[in-house]
């Protein structure tokens, strides 16, 4: 019976099935004419089609009137679902389905959310905590930091032994209303407009067209930055393109001063880590106070949940939010398969070509033909680069069949829309 993971994460909702089946896209939805569209399409019309967007119906799931009617959607939970459907459809409709929910979902969001996966085609297996997922490694207290679309959630993860008995277990939540990835994005927004208007007189976000821009590229130009001191952008205007600096330290300001609370939050220890998942790369890239932090995999919740497959069955009979896992051996198990190997990819290979994968490589897929090249460009369908001797993967268009290696080994391979696109180790001695 074939299972997959689905982590609700609106920054970037991921499916990952036991096959390495893995597709992910942003919580965004525009309503048309047709139907609902989901994910990387909708968000690419969000700031020119504004009234027909919609990007916070999964942080305010609910079956309440929408403000205007639709025609295809009465509340939040009708485009919620939509996108679940979306999601299993592009890895063939797993049978069972394990939910990876982030603690801000209510009880009720999560009784609603039980309803919407009992109407798609695939069987809900269990709910768990997305920060426990993440976690089930840890062998000291550790925060987990997961950034959302418009909130993020700090859950404090703790190995507990009870009567010889060991878990892990959540023992602390915190919710921050106000920091989301479009707040970062949204000050970054506002920076670059101030600096325009400031060197020529020009405002992108004046018009439809400027913001869209400006957002499309927002990711690509931070995912540069955490890995360049500063970059040259250039905005397209009525004037022409304008060129603009942007600079490390002034992107790491602006993050800086939107993260008080999270900070506040943070009780740092020699015994207490911190780890951003996946969603929060940018803090922790970007902002030095957090250059120590643990940053994990995109699937490292996932690959977690498929490891703790058992204890999660034991765990799921009634089906509520599971916060704690009996480990036993099970913690060693999943140490040693996200321990990261001495030896590590160090290029793609296709073609007889290869790539450094040091900084971002961009792979497209056109007319059924990939071609690669050095660099992070948002047109792509998959951009990845090696980040702690991880694979990590910045970008990805929805709708694109891709398959993740477990590790990021020399002879492993990420298949993308069937194409095989090898990781090796290029020697320099």
């Amino acid at each position: 019976m074939s299972l997959a993971v689905l982590e609700l994460n609106d920054q970037a909702l991921l499916i990952h099935t036991e096959q390495g089946q893995c597709l992910s896209e942003p919580g965004f939805a525009q309503l048309t004419t047709k139907g609902i569209e989901t994910g990387e399409v909708a968000r690419s019309v969000a700031w020119r089609s504004p009234q027909a967007s919609f990007n916070q119906y999964w942080r305010q799931l609910n079956q309440l009137p929408l403000p205007s009617s639709q025609r295809w959607a009465r509340h939040n939970a009708d485009i919620a679902f939509a996108q679940i459907q979306q999601l299993l459809k592009g890895v063939n409709a797993p049978q069972q389905l394990i939910l990876s929910v982030p603690g801000s979902f209510s009880d009720e969001q999560l009784s609603l959310l039980t309803g919407l996966i009992e109407a798609s085609s695939s069987q809900l297996h269990a709910v768990i905590d997305s920060a426990l997922a993440a976690g089930l490694d840890c062998q000291n207290p550790t925060w987990i930091v997961e950034l959302q679309l418009h909130q993020a959630v700090v859950s404090l993860i703790q190995p507990q032994n009870h009567s010889g008995q060991a878990s892990i277990e959540i023992v602390q939540q915190e919710l921050i209303p106000d920091l989301g990835i479009m707040t970062i994005y949204n000050s970054v927004a506002r920076h670059i407009s101030n600096r325009l208007v400031t060197d020529h007189r020009y405002d992108p976000l004046h018009s439809s067209e400027g913001e869209q821009t400006i957002y499309d590229q927002i990711p690509t130009w931070l995912s540069t930055l955490a890995i360049k001191p500063e970059i040259t952008i250039s905005v397209s205007s009525p004037k022409g393109e304008l060129p603009l600096v942007l600079r490390k330290n002034e992107i790491a300001e602006l993050i800086e001063g939107r993260l008080s609370k999270l900070t506040d939050i943070l009780k740092i220890s020699e015994k207490t880590e911190v780890h951003f998942t996946q969603s929060g790369a940018l803090i922790s890239q970007l902002v030095s106070r957090f250059a120590t932090a643990q940053l994990l995999s995109a699937t490292q919740g996932s690959q977690n949940c498929f490891l703790a497959g058992q204890h999660i069955s034991s765990e799921s009979q009634q089906l509520h939010r599971i916060r704690s896992l009996k480990m036993g051996l099970l913690s060693d198990k999943i140490k040693a398969n996200h321990t990261p190997q001495e030896i590590f990819a160090s290029h793609l290979l296709y073609e007889n070509h290869a790539w450094s994968l040091a900084t971002a490589v961009s792979i497209y897929l056109k007319n059924d033909q990939l071609s690669i090249k050095s660099g992070a460009d948002k047109n792509a369908a998959l951009i990845v680069v090696i980040k702690d001797s991880e694979l990590s993967v910045l970008h990805q268009q929805s709708g694109i069949d891709v398959r993740l290696p477990r590790d990021s080994q020399p002879g492993s391979a990420i298949i993308i829309a069937g194409h095989q696109v090898n990781l090796i180790e290029v020697n320099h001695a």
